[in-house]
């Protein structure tokens, strides 16, 4: 976990946000997206990127960490990170909840099908890795609040929805065998993931 993460993702940006004066929603949406991808027991393993400077220094080789707001310079200094925090409420009142933190080549995708207050999943959930351009997940990455399994291979707990201010998205992802459509080949994934100034909630 970086400094910027020890010293607290949300009062940073609560700071940040008083410092500049910002109205509304404090501007654009920012994430503290820490992943590890490891090697499944059961299937062939996807291959790591050991070059990428997502990884943190001292970190293994699967570990990722995307802090950033969406728009800014990625840690190479060449790639714009996406950021992207919103939903978009459903004819039956419920929320499409899209959460994405990438930077080039790596990056973590959740799209989520919530409760009305975006406070449970309420429907369908699917996860998505890029690791080095390769997708794993997807259609493939199905998720839910039960333990990971051959049909639901991605669990998603704390979820939790601040409104305090700015609307704040936190939650936790574990994936076991977490498979590429192209390769086959899988990603154990343990994440915790966090959102600032989220948008439709």
């Amino acid at each position: 976990m970086g400094i910027r993460s020890r010293l607290g993702f949300f009062g940073l940006i609560a700071a940040f946000s008083g410092a500049v004066g910002c109205s509304g929603d404090g501007g654009p949406a920012a994430t503290d997206t820490e992943y590890t991808l490891t090697c499944p027991a059961s299937q062939p393993c996807g291959s790591l990127s050991d070059t990428t400077c997502l990884r943190p220094e001292g970190g293994a080789v699967g570990e990722r960490e995307i802090f950033a707001e969406n728009g800014e310079l990625s840690c190479d200094d060449e790639t714009t990170t996406i950021v992207v925090c919103e939903a978009t409420e459903t004819t039956d009142d419920r929320l499409i909840v899209q959460l994405e933190a990438t930077a080039g080549a790596f990056g973590f995708d959740t799209r989520i099908v919530a409760s009305g207050d975006g406070a449970s999943i309420d429907g369908s959930c699917e996860v998505t890795v890029m690791e080095d351009e390769l997708a794993y997940g997807g259609m493939l990455g199905t998720c839910g609040i039960e333990p990971p399994s051959m049909d639901q291979p991605c669990q998603i707990s704390n979820f939790t929805v601040d409104e305090e201010g700015p609307v704040n998205v936190s939650f936790d992802v574990e994936c076991v065998g977490l498979l590429s459509s192209v390769t086959e080949e899988a990603f154990d994934v343990q994440a915790s993931i966090r959102f600032a100034r989220c948008t439709g909630f």
